[in-house]
């Protein structure tokens, strides 16, 4: 059966695409509170469902609100005036011009200060995502890997089968980590994310914007380090936290 908080996700964007009325673009969808008691279920649910959907890159929240994407319309297909939204591990929005993905997850050794980072043993292979975009002229705007500890890997069993997963997209089978973060968030982890930012000469000349991302869960284990690489003069990073509910 599926689960509650996924038949929760699926009536959210429902009932805003009902009130779109099919047209493509953007709607706003109610508070939190305002979801439990209309759909009635518990807030956490409503929390959960709406993770799962922002996972999925089917709303996004900023200052003003949380907003789904109706119509046929998705953030991959088309920008629908808020930007082309990259994939996973994602990061910047490039006002609107049009990038392409290319990602690939595999088991490799690691550099030596990840392995220490990681706490993994000399040459010994761990998860690896390395995703790039770029733009139609064949210049590349972000670059990005992802490096996952064993600790990850055995708490979170999804995970290291996203090595089997791909999706379908216009630029060929992507692996499939959209929905990461929902995914620990299952196995009982509770991501914390902590950001270390840097700007580093460009190969070409320029600055690039270098974000390390190192994610750990409730105990204070280290479950994945993201290097982000980011042409400044492309795109602009945006961040999003969420606040723990008051009891």
């Amino acid at each position: 059966m599926t689960s509650l908080y996924i038949r929760t996700a699926e009536q959210i964007m429902r009932d805003a695409r009902g009130r779109a009325g099919g047209e493509s673009g953007v709607r706003r969808i109610p508070s939190e509170r305002a979801l439990a008691s209309s759909l009635e279920v518990n807030r956490q649910t409503v929390r959960r469902a709406l993770e799962h959907l922002r996972a999925a890159g089917l709303i996004r929240t900023d200052r003003s609100g949380t907003y789904a994407y109706t119509g046929t319309s998705t953030p991959e297909r088309s920008a629908a005036g808020l930007g082309a939204q990259p994939l996973y591990p994602g990061g910047a929005d490039f006002g609107g011009l049009t990038v392409r993905a290319a990602a690939t997850l595999s088991y490799e050794p690691v550099p030596p200060p990840i392995e220490a980072l990681l706490g993994l043993d000399p040459d010994r292979p761990t998860l690896v995502h390395r995703h790039r975009l770029v733009l139609g002229s064949g210049e590349t705007v972000q670059r990005a890997v992802s490096y996952f500890s064993h600790t990850a890997l055995s708490h979170v069993p999804k995970l290291s089968r996203g090595v089997r997963r791909v999706r379908r997209h216009p630029y060929g089978p992507q692996p499939d980590l959209r929905h990461l973060y929902v995914w620990m968030a299952e196995a009982g982890l509770r991501p914390v994310r902590r950001d270390r930012v840097r700007v580093n000469p460009g190969q070409r000349g320029g600055l690039w914007l270098s974000i390390r991302k190192l994610v750990h869960d409730q105990h204070d284990r280290l479950l994945e380090v993201t290097d982000l690489s980011i042409d400044p003069r492309r795109g602009e990073v945006g961040y999003e936290f969420v606040l723990p509910a008051l009891p």
